[in-house]
């Protein structure tokens, strides 16, 4: 059986997001691409999540009506990460990957990636499955 070669350079062409158990956000690069940041530079977005859905949203100040009082996450112009741990926090966001589904209001929504359709609360619908710790293993 011939081994097929990954090109790393080549890197996830969707954009996504990451929430990290550092308590940070990352952007990847063709999410970056489609906010019009530009390389190397430190960028602001509001980050917002969506508590019927589980979804997280990401807007670039000015975008949306969000009020003078909230205050834009900063994500540095090195490693593209935003310290997010209060949001994390206070809403109980998931670690790990979020796959871009649409823009909505100036909104950039993104889902949770091991989930395969938007999710919506229903009656008497079974909690998402959680991750297991590695001492469950």
């Amino acid at each position: 059986m011939p081994f097929i070669a990954y090109n790393f350079r080549a890197g996830d062409d969707l954009p996504a997001i990451t929430v990290d158990k550092f308590g940070r956000l990352y952007l990847n690069a063709a999410m970056r691409e489609k906010l019009g940041v530009p390389a190397g530079a430190p960028f602001k977005c509001h980050v917002a999540f969506d508590p019927d859905t589980g979804n997280i949203g990401i807007a670039r100040p000015g975008e949306v009506n969000v009020g003078d009082e909230v205050s834009p996450a900063t994500f540095d112009g090195k490693r593209y990460y935003a310290s997010v741990r209060g949001f994390i926090s206070k809403y109980g966001v998931r670690l790990g990957k979020y796959v871009y589904i649409e823009r909505q209001n100036n909104w950039y929504a993104f889902r949770y990636s091991e989930t395969d359709a938007p999710m919506f609360p229903e009656e008497g619908a079974a909690a998402a499955p959680r991750r297991r710790k590695k001492a469950d293993r």
